[in-house]
C-alpha cells in the first residue's frame, strides 16, 4: 500500500468518526434525555412514591440523565470546535467527575433495586420486611456518598486535555 492511500484511508476514517460523533451523538442525547424524563415523570407519580423499587429506579433515572448530559454533550460540540472541556481544565475535570459518578450511581442503584425485588419476593418474612422505602433511601444515600468519595479523585488526580486518551 502506498502512503497516499494510507493517508486517504486515515482521512476517511477520521471524517466518518467526526460525522458519527456529530449526528449519532445528538440522536443518543435526545433519546436518552427523553427516555429519562419519561421515566422520571412516570416513577414520580403518587401511587409509586411509597414503592422502594420505583424510588430506586427514579433516582437511577435522574443519575443516568446527569450521566448522559455530562458525558455526551461534549461529543457533538467537539466536532464544531465548541467544546469548552478542551480548553478549560476545570470543566474537563468536572465533566469526568460527573460522568463517572453518575454512571456508577445509576448502575449501583439498579443493583440495589434488584436486591429490593429479591427481598420483597422472598419466602422468609423477615427478609420481606427489609424491603422498605426507608432502607432504599438509606442505601441510595450510602451509594451516592461512597461513589462521590471514590470519584472525587477525578477532581485533583485527573490530568485534563491529554492527547490519545479515552475521554477525547
Amino acid at each position: 500500500m502506498s502512503s497516499t492511500s494510507d493517508a486517504d484511508l486515515i482521512a476517511a476514517l477520521n471524517n466518518a468518526s467526526t460525522q458519527l460523533n456529530r449526528y449519532f451523538g445528538i440522536f443518543i442525547i435526545i433519546f436518552g434525555i427523553v427516555g429519562n424524563t419519561i421515566n422520571t415523570c412516570v416513577l414520580s407519580q403518587r401511587p409509586l412514591r411509597s414503592n422502594p423499587c420505583a424510588w430506586l429506579f427514579l433516582t437511577s433515572s435522574i443519575a443516568n440523565g446527569i450521566g448522559i448530559l455530562s458525558g455526551l454533550t461534549s461529543r457533538p460540540l467537539s466536532t464544531w470546535s465548541l467544546d469548552l472541556t478542551n480548553t478549560n481544565q476545570f470543566l474537563c475535570k468536572l465533566r469526568a467527575f460527573l460522568l463517572f459518578n453518575a454512571i456508577t450511581i445509576g448502575s449501583w442503584l439498579i443493583m440495589l433495586a434488584t436486591v429490593d425485588r429479591w427481598l420483597s419476593s422472598n419466602i422468609d418474612a423477615n427478609k420481606r420486611r427489609r424491603s422498605t422505602l426507608k432502607n432504599a433511601q438509606i442505601g441510595a444515600i450510602v451509594i451516592v456518598i461512597v461513589s462521590t468519595l471514590i470519584e472525587t479523585q477525578q477532581l485533583y488526580c485527573f490530568e485534563a486535555n491529554l492527547t490519545n486518551t479515552p475521554l477525547k
